[in-house]
């Protein structure tokens, strides 16, 4: 399914209320983690997703985790952040970028990861060990793009 608008322009809503889309995050790899605390291989991909952070440095890629798990789960954030080592922002997807991202299947976790112009790398569903690795090259391919060439 193709997204109802463009994904630059495709939006959630951070802990302060404070709305962000796509493009704010443009010139670093966005890497949009779609997730829920009842979740067990989220709890699983977070600790990768902030090694991640650590690996590239925040100058150089952004990760968002959306929480998907709907009213029941949202009471159950602020438990799970303290009990967990989170280091990247925690908000709650647009109906138009849930309905995207869960246009073919609703499993979570869900990761999208973006260039640093905002193409779409890729779609990765579940996480596990093959999956990481999937994941951290097309992390790889996203941090280089757009990249001035090294001498």
């Amino acid at each position: 399914m193709a997204p109802t608008k463009p994904i630059g322009d495709m939006s959630w809503t951070d802990s302060n209320d404070r709305v962000q889309k796509v493009s704010d995050f443009k010139g670093k790899a966005v890497i949009l983690d779609f997730w829920a605390t009842y979740c067990e291989p989220c709890r699983r991909e977070i600790p990768h997703l902030n090694s991640l952070i650590a690996k590239y440095g925040a100058d150089n890629i952004q990760v968002v985790g959306l929480n998907s798990g709907g009213d029941e789960d949202r009471p159950e954030i602020p438990n799970f952040v303290a009990s967990t080592k989170i280091d990247y922002p925690i908000a709650f997807p647009d109906r138009e970028l849930s309905s995207f991202i869960f246009s073919q299947r609703d499993d979570i976790p869900q990761t999208l990861v973006l260039d640093r112009t905002g193409k779409i790398i890729t779609k990765i569903i579940g996480f596990s060990p093959g999956i990481q690795l999937d994941l951290d090259a097309a992390v790889e391919q996203a941090i280089k793009s757009n990249q001035a060439p090294t001498l």
